[in-house]
């Protein structure tokens, strides 16, 4: 049997062939977007919208009396994200995330905050700066200016993005945004003690007893971490209390400094501005927004 020589010419045409069969494929899935996306706007009555140069469209429910945010403005907004075909995949809200099943542990619910040139969906970054603060919108993304071909599970591959969003905060100044909530906060819980040098508000509730804890001590504590509006971001339990050497490097360090003001039995409240908790980053795991002031309820059970 003559054996059949394979040319580098006869290697080229299979990969052309190859890389057809995918394009052919990408343009199908397109094309089926394309269609999709046109029966969503005449179901909805945005026949008359005509998109954006990107291709976004944009259909603002409500006019806000704000600024319009710019791309270096961080913004505080709440939002709902369906895709054409009413299936929710993200939203701030918790009660919808649960109703709809995507909730998740990791996720803080509740307005989001983020800096604009942060945000990794373009037609979402577009959409907002076409939106004035205190407006309301529907941005309408199609998978070019959203997740492209990436398959996300519950967002499918070429899937057009529908985000229903409420734009609360332009925030220009964040630390100043910040630092006003903080004295807000001050204010309405009538705390008037003094903060440390680094800028640590200790709330003693009980003092405690014994010696404070010095260097390279195993505290045993409970606590409750929330933000300033009262959402809860972490808490340890009866049954599986922290516990934290009082030298360590790996803890935010106002959360160290208020445990070595702390005596055994001691209860007290730590008030954490952004600069010595999470900083301007917030936290790398994303629950933690930038520019956060931490508050822990904290309860001393043990010190060795």
């Amino acid at each position: 049997m003559r054996k059949t020589k394979i040319t580098t010419t006869m290697i080229l045409i299979l990969f052309a062939g190859l890389v057809l069969s995918s394009c052919n494929k990408e343009d199908s899935r397109i094309e089926e977007e394309r269609v999709l996306l046109e029966q969503y706007l005449e179901e909805m009555g945005y026949t008359n919208i005509d998109p954006t140069g990107s291709g976004l469209y944009f259909v603002e429910k409500q006019e806000g009396t704000g600024d319009y945010p710019e791309v270096t403005d961080f913004v505080n907004i709440e939002f709902v994200a369906r895709l054409v075909d009413g299936t929710m995949f993200e939203t701030s809200d918790r009660n919808l995330a649960v109703q709809n099943n995507i909730d998740r542990d990791d996720k803080l619910y509740g307005p989001a905050k983020f800096k604009l040139e942060h945000l990794g969906i373009q037609g979402l970054r577009e959409g907002l700066m076409m939106l004035k603060e205190g407006g309301s919108a529907r941005i309408i993304i199609p998978s070019n200016l959203g997740f492209g071909a990436a398959d996300l599970g519950i967002v499918p591959p070429y899937s057009t993005l529908i985000y229903d969003v409420d734009l609360i905060d332009v925030i220009s100044n964040p630390a100043e945004h910040e630092r006003n909530l903080l004295d807000k906060y001050l204010d309405d819980n009538e705390i008037d003690v003094a903060p440390t040098s680094s800028g640590l508000y200790y709330v003693e509730e009980e003092r405690g007893e014994g010696n404070l804890p010095g260097d390279n001590k195993e505290v045993t504590l409970q606590y409750k971490g929330s933000l300033l509006d009262g959402r809860v971001f972490d808490q340890s339990t009866a049954a599986n209390p922290l516990v934290v050497n009082t030298s360590s490097t790996g803890i935010i360090p106002g959360f160290i400094e208020g445990i070595r003001m702390m005596r055994k039995g001691a209860k007290a409240r730590l008030i954490i501005p952004w600069d010595i908790g999470y900083g301007a980053e917030g936290s790398a795991e994303g629950i933690i927004p930038p520019y956060s002031t931490l508050v822990f309820e904290v309860e001393v059970l043990e010190i060795n």
